[in-house]
């Protein structure tokens, strides 16, 4: 409907337009006369072909013809022209109104269409800008004004480089030269600056502008803001990358949770730490690196290698013989190694592969057989995490990476499960050692028990036996003398073994009290070494003393005698008959030395460490053959560290006799 009614409209205007121009023709027509007939129809024509086309505009050059030949070529006649002349004006007017109805509505379609490009232009949220090949703007829609800030005014007719910064101008350059050969620039994203100087983030098109000749005359830029866009994608990667990023550490979460429930199972596996340590270490190898070693300092201060592997174990040996000659060579020259930083600290060293350089590069000598086997492991990156229990620091377990394998350095999440994995080793060693000094302490009871049964029964067998014959009367004096003698002896060893006994269960409730006087440690010693003399003269072992003057001290004499009869009676009682005993006394750095040697049977190296503790003695087989339940150097070690001194053991082994140190503070002028 509205369709039709817009036709009756366009048609209505043409008939106007025509009747307009008839009136017009009549009221001219005095001065016109029959001159110029058509003439004032061509303004209806191109009035009705404007406002309603092409069949508006025939239609009005049809009624137009109609008219004039009707009122003014033959007036109020029958529609006939009668010569050819007539016939040709009327068709070359016909022909011209149709052309002219052509031509309009070309025109009009072309204005309508440019209208409709320049809104399109100017209401686009994209900033469309024209330059020529000069580079000098041409057009700026709205868009422009609001993306660079320059208004339209102020753009056209200046270089396109007001909005391009000064890095970018060879990218311009380049663009244009594209353009001056006919080619479309794809679409690019760059940086284009504002008016205030700031930078905005763009995607830009250039496509050249051609003539219907295909003359190029200039550049259509089309550049439309992506920085919302860029800001959105990077918050996108953002999201991505922390989903990765939490993914990754959900799978490396699972996987150390996995890993160290595989380490606990083989720690909990068996009380053997050793064996449990070898286990763990190749468990965690090649996760933590690619070769471990677990060291371990004992209560004595004995450091020594307990577990070690690599992820070739054609390599082991070389590591084992490479770590124990560390642990030896160290103290001697007196180099710490790493393990003894670890263990001095109590903290994870992480020492990574150009520090190692550096320390490797530092060192000035270095023994030929300890390079070769550096040269067969190639260390590249070192960790070690100290194993604590209660606190205080008693091994290390190292993981270190090679040249050849991993070839990088620990990472602090590496460093974080060392120490977790070392956490969970130390509570297997403490839980190991715990078990073993159970186990000891159960066999050293049961051997306790049976020496002291069998210490109280000898002397208490003797004084039974010779008590009954004393009783029954049937010994003469001299017999009877003898067996008096014998009671007292037995009764006195029997007294001095439960004496021994009373001082260690005193010593371990912490009821032994001292009678601190200051005394002469020198007047000491013979006081102690005469009690033992008639021992030793009884197997021919000469006792002497060596004190040329007086050495002071503050101590309880009789604790202190204890402690001098106490040493030197093991020293007679392990040295066999024609052996010698030699007591010195002196002072040496601030303290009082009391040193007795012996020529006896030795300590072996390995037992040193425990021979002061308490219910031990080098070979079980010695109680039976020497005597004694054990305590006589724990007592003695005990009254030494009661008076703030220290007892020392020293052997250079098995049949070269040993030498016990005694060191006490000397007495100051004060005491």
């Amino acid at each position: 409907m509205t369709r039709f009614l817009s036709l009756i409209h366009r048609y209505a205007f043409a008939t106007c337009a025509v009747a307009a121009a008839v009136l017009v023709r009549f009221a001219l027509h005095p001065w016109l006369g029959d001159s110029t007939t058509y003439l004032l129809f061509f303004p209806a024509i191109m009035a009705a072909s404007w406002y309603g086309g092409v069949s508006p505009g025939l239609y009005a050059t049809v009624l137009s013809a109609s008219a004039a030949v009707l009122w003014f070529v033959r007036p109020f006649r029958p529609l006939s022209l009668g010569n050819a002349a007539d016939d040709l004006a009327l068709l070359f007017f016909v022909a011209t109104g149709a052309l002219i109805a052509r031509l309009n509505e070309n025109l009009r379609r072309s204005a309508v269409v440019g209208e409709q490009l320049a809104a399109i232009v100017e209401s686009s949220d994209d900033a469309i800008v024209g330059k020529d090949l000069n580079g000098v703007i041409t057009s700026w829609n709205r868009a422009a004004e609001r993306l660079f800030g320059y208004s339209a005014a102020e753009a056209v007719g200046r270089s396109i480089t007001i909005i391009i910064p000064a890095e970018r101008l060879r990218e311009a350059e380049r663009v244009l030269a594209r353009i001056r050969s006919g080619h479309r620039v794809e679409p690019f994203e760059t940086r284009r600056a504002r008016k205030d100087g700031t930078l905005v983030d763009v995607s830009i098109t250039v496509s050249p502008i051609k003539r219907a000749t295909g003359e190029i005359v200039g550049a259509s830029k089309i550049a439309r803001d992506i920085t919302d866009r860029l800001r959105v994608e990077r918050i996108q990667q953002e999201l991505l990358a922390r989903e990765r990023d939490a993914t990754a550490e959900a799978v490396a979460v699972r996987d150390r949770l996995q890993f160290l429930a595989e380490v606990s199972e083989a720690l909990n596996s068996s009380l053997d730490y050793e064996t449990t340590l070898d286990r763990a270490v190749h468990i965690a190898l090649p996760r933590l690196g690619d070769y471990c070693t677990v060291i371990v300092r004992d209560e004595h201060g004995l450091t020594r290698l307990v577990a070690w592997g690599h992820v070739i174990r054609e390599k082991e040996a070389a590591l084992q013989e490479l770590a124990n000659r560390l642990i030896a060579s160290a103290p001697a020259r007196n180099i710490p190694t790493f393990a003894d930083e670890v263990m001095r600290t109590g903290k994870t060293l992480v020492v990574t592969h150009d520090r190692l350089t550096e320390l490797m590069a530092g060192l000035e000598t270095v023994e030929p057989d300890v390079l070769k086997l550096g040269g067969i492991l190639r260390p590249y990156a070192y960790v070690g995490a100290p194993l604590t229990v209660r606190g205080r620091a008693v091994g290390v377990m190292a993981f270190g990476r090679t040249e050849q394998e991993s070839h990088h350095d620990y990472s602090a999440a590496d460093v974080a499960l060392v120490e977790e994995f070392a956490r969970r080793v130390s509570l297997a060693v403490e839980n190991a050692r715990l078990f073993r000094e159970a186990d000891e302490l159960n066999r050293l009871k049961d051997e306790f028990l049976a020496t002291v049964s069998h210490e109280l029964r000898t002397p208490l067998s003797a004084i039974l036996g010779w008590s009954r014959m004393l009783a029954a009367g049937r010994l003469d004096p001299d017999k009877s003398r003898r067996a008096i003698e014998a009671v007292e002896r037995n009764a006195q060893a029997q007294a001095k073994l439960v004496d021994d006994i009373l001082d260690v269960a005193r010593g371990m409730a912490g009821n032994v009290r001292l009678d601190l006087k200051t005394i002469d440690l020198a007047a000491v010693a013979h006081r102690g070494v005469d009690a033992i003399t008639p021992a030793a003269a009884a197997k021919k072992i000469h006792v002497a003393v060596a004190a040329p003057s007086p050495v002071s001290v503050v101590g309880d004499a009789g604790r202190l005698q204890q402690v001098v009869w106490n040493l030197v009676s093991n020293a007679v009682k392990f040295t066999p008959p024609g052996g010698r005993v030699t007591v010195a006394v002196g002072s040496d750095n601030g303290n009082a030395e009391l040193h007795v040697t012996d020529t006896g049977v030795g300590i072996p190296r390995a037992f040193l460490p425990y021979v002061f503790d308490k219910f031990r003695q080098a070979d079980a087989s010695f109680t039976r053959q020497y005597g004694g339940l054990g305590l006589g150097l724990a007592i003695a070690r005990h009254l030494v560290e009661l008076h703030g001194g220290s007892v020392e053991a020293r052997s250079e082994g098995e049949g070269k006799g040993a030498t016990f140190v005694v060191r006490l503070p000397l007495a100051t002028d004060g005491r």
